[in-house]
């Protein structure tokens, strides 16, 4: 839902033409994006943080009311995994967003950044269609890499042990992984503005 809100966040103004108002009203188009990305980032970041911060206590009090273990976790750890969850949301619709202003495009900016994110994901870990080798590589260099900002049982070298995605373990440790998601939201966005100077509104 996220990444169909930020797409349609410029490209719903390029379908209808009124982009040119907005740079008519405001110049700097660089500026122009920059606000579009902090707006969508900031009131995505709350609102992952409203849905998150009750979610995760009463999932694993659900589970373990149904006879599941679950690990147990430090409370700085479910910090980390609220703020997470919010933060990968929010640089997802900011991706989206950079996406959406590159293709000019609604169906296409979806598409692209669903396929990089969420059907990766998918494939990879609750699927697990792919072999646990190609899924490693796609969770490392793909923006599915954020997806690791969930992981909360960390994989340790001394333990013989399958840690694949299909386990869910992720290849990258939870900054890493989200810092991949970050890397390829800030060269999107460079990319949109780039291209948003030269190209005609």
């Amino acid at each position: 839902m996220v990444i169909v809100v930020g797409a349609m966040f410029i490209t719903a103004e390029f379908r209808r033409g009124l982009i040119r108002t907005t740079f008519a009203a405001a110049p700097g188009r660089g500026r122009v994006l920059a606000a579009k990305a902090a707006v969508v980032g900031s009131v995505t970041f709350v609102a992952g943080l409203i849905g998150a911060a009750p979610v995760i206590p009463v999932g694993a009090s659900l589970l373990r009311g149904h006879g599941n273990y679950v690990f147990p976790m430090s409370a700085l750890t479910e910090v980390r995994l609220v703020a997470g969850i919010a933060a990968l949301l929010a640089v997802s619709a900011v991706l989206a967003l950079a996406a959406g202003t590159i293709l000019r495009h609604a169906a296409g900016a979806i598409t692209a950044v669903v396929a990089l994110t969420v059907v990766v994901y998918f494939f990879s870990v609750p699927l697990a269609v792919l072999p646990a080798g190609a899924a490693d590589w796609l969770l490392r260099v793909t923006p599915a890499a954020g997806f690791a900002i969930q992981q909360y049982v960390p994989a340790y070298p001394q333990v013989n042990n399958a840690y694949t995605p299909q386990h869910g373990y992720y290849p990258l440790a939870p900054w890493a992984g989200f810092g991949v998601l970050c890397l390829w939201t800030a060269l999107a966005l460079w990319l949109a503005a780039a291209l948003l100077r030269r190209r005609d509104a």
